[in-house]
């Protein structure tokens, strides 16, 4: 099978790959813009890893990882829409380039990557967007992080229609929590989250099989309850 992960290098990419990996038959084209890391997971995994330097907070790494796909792989069996970033600030805190690379990294950066890889891709394909379960809430310490996945949340509906006539599978995934650097990186501490391995097996486990994947299930209550939903505040800053 032949994969493409972005934000392979931690987290629930990283993870991943990984499993990807453990079929000797499996190519895995891990993306991520930092090169250290890119680089030790590829020593890690081996031959069976293709690591892509790109930044999906700029259209041109779209480009890099459509135009490397289509060198190296041909064919894409499976495409993991994994990257997001966030910032634990308000609405009118952010800067005017925080706001465009958040934008593009969980909205736009995933549809470019799936359109410009229609054409590798047969049917029996599948596409998988990591949203976040909080889009049925208001992420008040987060708001540009949610508005940014609830567009995509919005997007990948009408996505999956036009793709099956194509004849390839869309999945949404819908994580709480998860204790990845993306709390760390924001200089919050996250007490309690979802192990990004979990995650990752579950989000194999349900390619194919599911349209959307809510993990842990419970969430999937609050898309029926989202009007009467209150705010929902971020952890404790440190």
């Amino acid at each position: 099978m032949k994969s493409i992960v972005t934000g392979a290098s931690s987290g629930i990419g990283r993870e991943l790959a990984r499993i990807l990996c453990r079929d000797k038959k499996s190519v895995v084209l891990g993306v991520e813009r930092g090169v250290e890391r890119l680089t030790k997971l590829s020593e890690e995994l081996g031959e069976c890893f293709i690591p892509v330097q790109a930044d999906l907070s700029r259209v041109d790494g779209v480009r890099i990882v459509v135009d490397t796909a289509r060198r190296y792989l041909g064919e894409v069996d499976l495409l993991v829409n994994n990257a997001g970033a966030g910032l634990y600030k308000r609405v009118v805190e952010h800067d005017e380039e925080e706001l465009i690379s958040l934008a593009n990294v969980n909205f736009i950066s995933p549809i470019l990557l799936t359109r410009g890889l229609l054409n590798c891709m047969k049917p029996g394909s599948v596409v998988v967007f990591v949203i976040t379960a909080g889009v049925h809430v208001l992420l008040e310490s987060l708001p540009i992080y949610g508005a940014t996945k609830a567009a995509l949340h919005y997007a990948v509906k009408a996505l999956r229609k036009e793709l099956k006539e194509r004849g390839i599978h869309v999945l949404a995934v819908y994580p709480g929590s998860v204790k990845t650097e993306f709390h760390e990186r924001a200089e919050y501490e996250l007490k309690r989250g979802l192990d990004p391995r979990r995650v990752a097996l579950e989000i194999v486990r349900g390619v194919e099989k599911k349209s959307e994947l809510y993990i842990p299930g419970y969430p999937s209550i609050a898309k029926l309850l989202t009007p009467a939903l209150p705010g929902v505040k971020g952890p404790a800053k440190r």
